[in-house]
């Protein structure tokens, strides 16, 4: 927990993944009747396709309005909403378990307020634990989809993450809330290398102090669940949007297995930006094990996840990046 530090840089190795994963995109839509895929596209119209963007914007809105009251509105929205954008950039092109991203929110918004890098800390980390709520609801109902239809065997794949996730958040929101349990791994560190860190130890009592306050204001964790609730609906509508383009009529509980396994897919950290290529893979398999035939079930996949989201994600991120790196001064810019 440093006053300064540089958020995680984007370089050429990360362009030259991009590559590699639009590479791996080559043998899927040879093996998935890619020209039929391409008529089902057109079919879809050019309506559903706004429609699904603008829920995709709508889901950034609300997730980005949810740290907004966590920063206490000491920090104006839209300087929030533009972080929010070059987070979800970060974490596009640099995938390391999406921590990339919530560094530079770090970073960015002591750059732009006078919120203190431990309340900013906080801020994040609180809202990435309210955040992961929602989803840890659809991963669940998306485990009961695959128990109905006695699939029992593959739904332990599903149930893995939702018990990591559900502990790791967990343990996330004890130790913050526990500021002893930190300076008891400081004492640690302060041990094995003969060396007392007090400004450290300063920054994290006022992480610990500044998150339970956050846990503690029940009309504010209200307002930002609603807002994380919203973001879920918001982000997997796209998916119903589509599929009734099709002219399929989607089971809700399917829907929101597809959602999970896309974000899902999203979070694991292989290396490849936004998963690309992979994720195609895996959600379009699905799309077929659950009976659509293979130009539907690529047609799906190109537009909600490659089209709707990675590329939204990628063009109107890299907007938000340039224009944060463009508002800071000469010194600051090198750091980013």
């Amino acid at each position: 927990m440093e006053d300064r530090g540089e958020i995680p840089r984007i370089s050429r190795k990360n362009i030259f993944l991009i590559i590699v994963g639009i590479a791996l995109t080559i043998p899927l839509l040879i093996a998935f009747d890619f020209r039929s895929a391409i008529e089902r596209i057109a079919s879809i119209g050019v309506i559903p396709v706004v429609l699904a963007f603008a829920s995709i914007h709508a889901g950034v809105l609300f997730y980005n309005l949810g740290w907004y009251f966590l920063l206490r509105r000491k920090v104006k929205f839209k300087d929030v909403f533009l972080i929010g954008w070059v987070s979800l950039f970060v974490n596009l092109l640099i995938p390391a378990a999406s921590t990339t991203g919530e560094v530079a929110r770090v970073y960015l918004v002591t750059k732009r307020s006078d919120v203190s890098t431990p309340e900013a800390l906080s801020s994040v980390v609180a809202h990435r634990i309210i955040m992961i709520v929602p989803f840890i609801v659809s991963l669940t109902l998306g485990f009961s989809y695959l128990i109905m239809f006695k699939l029992e065997g593959d739904s332990a794949v599903l149930l893995l993450p939702v018990v990591l996730l559900a502990v790791m958040f967990y343990v996330m929101y004890k130790v913050s809330m526990r500021e002893d349990y930190m300076e008891k791994i400081i004492k640690i560190f302060e041990g094995l290398l003969k060396k007392k860190f007090d400004k450290i130890n300063r920054m994290v009592k006022e992480y610990s102090n500044s998150f339970r306050y956050l846990m503690s204001d029940r009309d504010l964790l209200s307002i930002t669940m609603l807002c994380a609730f919203l973001n879920w609906l918001f982000d997997m509508l796209p998916i119903f949007i589509y599929f009734k383009a099709l002219g399929h009529n989607l089971n809700p509980l399917l829907g929101i297995l597809i959602y999970s396994v896309s974000i899902i897919m999203i979070l694991i950290p292989v290396g490849i930006p936004g998963n690309i290529g992979l994720r195609e893979w895996v959600m379009t398999s699905l799309l077929v094990l659950v009976g659509l035939s293979s130009g539907e079930a690529l047609a799906l996949t190109l537009t909600s996840s490659t089209i709707t989201v990675f590329l939204n994600e990628l063009i109107f991120g890299l907007a938000a990046y340039l224009t944060s790196v463009g508002s800071l001064t000469p010194t600051d810019r090198k750091k980013f």
